[in-house]
C-alpha cells in the first residue's frame, strides 16, 4: 500500500512539474509578446531599450517571431518583421529574406526596412528586386534601405525613382542618394526643392548636404527662407555639414528664428564652421530652453536649443567648460551656467579674445 501510495505521490508530482513548466512556458511567451508590442507601437526611446532587452532573451525571441511571421494576419507578421529589425540578431536575416517574398506589401515593406536597419550588404541584390514591386511603399522602402547598405552598384536604378509618379518613392530615392553620395541625383533633388510638398523639399535638402556637391549650395542658402521649419532647418545643417563659410550671416540670421528646430540647428552649424564672430549670437541662445530636437546618444533625451548652443561655443573657443549633452542635469546646468558667466564677462570687454 505504501509502494502504490509512493507511486501516485510520484506521478502526481511529475504532473505538477509538467504543469508548471508549461505555466512557465506560457509566462515566458507572454512576455515576449508584451515585449515585442512595446518595440512595435512604442516611442523611438522605449523601442530601442526594449529590444535590447528583447535581443538579452535569446533563441525563445526568435522562435516567436517566426511563428508570428507565418501568422495569418498580415498586421502580425508585419510586427514581426519590424520587431526582428530592432532585435538586429544576424540569425534573423534567413526569416527576414524569406519576408522578402510575402504576398502583402505591408510585410515586404517591413522586411526590407529591417534588413536595412541590421546593414547587411550582402542581401541588397534580393532588396533590389523590389524596386520593381508593384506597391510604390515597397519600392521606397526598398531604395532607401539599399542606400543605408551603400548598394552604391543599384544608384543608376535608384536615380530612375527620384521621377516615379508615387511622391513615397520619390522621397526613398531621395534618402537613398543622400546615402549613396551620389552626384549624378543632384539635378533632380535640385528640382524637388520647387516641390510645393514641404517633406519633398526636406529630403531634398537633406539629400543634398549628404552629396556635398557645393554647385547646389545657392539653392540650399534659398532653402533657409523656406516657409517650412523642418526645411529650413535641415538647409542650415546642410550648410554646416558642407562647410559653407559664406552662409554664416544668413545661419546667424536663422538663429533667431521663430522654430526652435531651425535655431538649433542654425547654432550646431554655426559652432561647425568655427567663426569667432558668431559668438554673440551663440551667447544669446544660452537661455533658450525651447526643444531643437532629440539626441540618439544614450541616454534618449529631449535636446534643448542652449544645448546646440553650448556644444558650438564649446566648438569655437576650444574649451567644452564641462558641458556635455549626456551629463546629469546637475553637471549640465552648471556647465551652462558657467557658459553664461563667460559670456557676460566678454560681453563686458568686447575686445577680448575667446579664452578657452
Amino acid at each position: 500500500m505504501r509502494t502504490f501510495a509512493l507511486a501516485v505521490c510520484g506521478a502526481l508530482a511529475a504532473v505538477s512539474v509538467r504543469a508548471a513548466e508549461k505555466d512557465g512556458a506560457d509566462a515566458y511567451i507572454a512576455r515576449i509578446r508584451t515585449l515585442s508590442a512595446h518595440v512595435a507601437d512604442g516611442t523611438m526611446e522605449t523601442r530601442r531599450t526594449t529590444a535590447a532587452l528583447l535581443r538579452g532573451m535569446g533563441e525563445p525571441v526568435l522562435q516567436y517571431l517566426e511563428a508570428e511571421l507565418k501568422a495569418p494576419g498580415a498586421e502580425r507578421r508585419a510586427r514581426a518583421a519590424l520587431v526582428l529589425g530592432e532585435i538586429g540578431s544576424p540569425d534573423a536575416l534567413p526569416l527576414l529574406l524569406g519576408a522578402l517574398a510575402d504576398r502583402e506589401a505591408i510585410v515586404r515593406t517591413r522586411a526590407a526596412a529591417a534588413i536595412g536597419k541590421m546593414g547587411k550588404g550582402e542581401t541588397a541584390e534580393e532588396i533590389a528586386l523590389l524596386l520593381d514591386d508593384a506597391d510604390d511603399g515597397v519600392r521606397a522602402e526598398a531604395a532607401r534601405a539599399l542606400g543605408g547598405l551603400g548598394a552604391s552598384r543599384f544608384a543608376r536604378k535608384i536615380e530612375s525613382l527620384l521621377s516615379d509618379p508615387s511622391e513615397k518613392v520619390r522621397l526613398g530615392a531621395l534618402s537613398a542618394a543622400g546615402n549613396l553620395g551620389d552626384r549624378a541625383a543632384v539635378p533632380a533633388a535640385v528640382r524637388a526643392l520647387d516641390s510645393p510638398s514641404a517633406a519633398l523639399r526636406n529630403a531634398a535638402v537633406i539629400a543634398l548636404g549628404a552629396i556635398g556637391d557645393r554647385s547646389s549650395l545657392p539653392q540650399i542658402r534659398k532653402a533657409l527662407a523656406d516657409g517650412d521649419q523642418w526645411v529650413r532647418a535641415s538647409a542650415a545643417s546642410a550648410l554646416g555639414m558642407m562647410r559653407d563659410t559664406d552662409a554664416v550671416p544668413l545661419l546667424e540670421k536663422a538663429a533667431g528664428d521663430e522654430s526652435p528646430c531651425v535655431r538649433g540647428a542654425a547654432a550646431s552649424a554655426l559652432g561647425g564652421l568655427g567663426s569667432t564672430g558668431s559668438i554673440p549670437v551663440l551667447c544669446a541662445l544660452l537661455t533658450d530652453r525651447r526643444a531643437s530636437g532629440f539626441a540618439i546618444l544614450g541616454p534618449y533625451r529631449r535636446t534643448e536649443v542652449r544645448d546646440e548652443a553650448a556644444e558650438a561655443l564649446g566648438k569655437i573657443t576650444g574649451d567644452s567648460r564641462g558641458f556635455s549633452r549626456i551629463a546629469d542635469p546637475a553637471a549640465r546646468e552648471e556647465s551652462l551656467q558657467r557658459w553664461l558667466e563667460w559670456c557676460e564677462e566678454r560681453s563686458r570687454t568686447p575686445t577680448a579674445t575667446p579664452r578657452s
